[in-house]
């Protein structure tokens, strides 16, 4: 029974060594994917917003089709907000409203604003681009309403 409880005794715990070695490892894990964190956000945070401002299409259309009325869609000047306003009084419908996150920005889009009618197509057609940190993604939008969108 002695030697069983010396065997025991010498085998609990670890070594300074295996720690050590354990921590280098870790820190050197830690170092690789640090940058590769920061570079996923920003393609999740561009991604995000490229299919906010899809949705919001959709929505805007949609809309148009059910009301049968126009909506118009409009993009602020720094490209950092966008909206949907009633064409006829010219108040934004408020639930609307989109903030893009962090560096992204609409850089691209059709010099007349966006309009759906009833029967669901847009004038003027076009393309809005999104850029940030982690490159483009573009919104485009068919003279019969269709809205897809394309990775750069």
């Amino acid at each position: 029974m002695n030697d069983r409880a010396a065997i025991r005794n010498s085998c609990r715990g670890f070594s300074l060594l295996e720690v050590v070695m354990v921590l280098a490892c870790g820190t050197i894990l830690i170092a690789i994917a640090v940058p590769n964190i920061s570079r996923l956000q920003q393609e999740w945070t561009l991604w995000g917003a490229a299919h906010a401002l899809e949705s919001s299409l959709r929505w805007g259309r949609t809309h148009a089709v059910t009301a049968n009325s126009s909506t118009m869609f409009t993009v602020d000047e720094d490209g950092k907000v966008f909206y949907w306003v009633d064409p006829e009084s010219g108040g934004r419908f408020e639930s609307t409203v989109r903030h893009l996150p962090g560096q992204v920005r609409i850089v691209g889009s059709p010099k007349r604003s966006l309009r759906f009618y009833p029967r669901g197509n847009a004038a003027p057609a076009g393309t809005y681009i999104l850029q940030g940190e982690a490159g483009l993604y573009r919104v485009v939008v068919s003279p019969v309403g269709r809205i897809r969108l394309q990775r750069d």
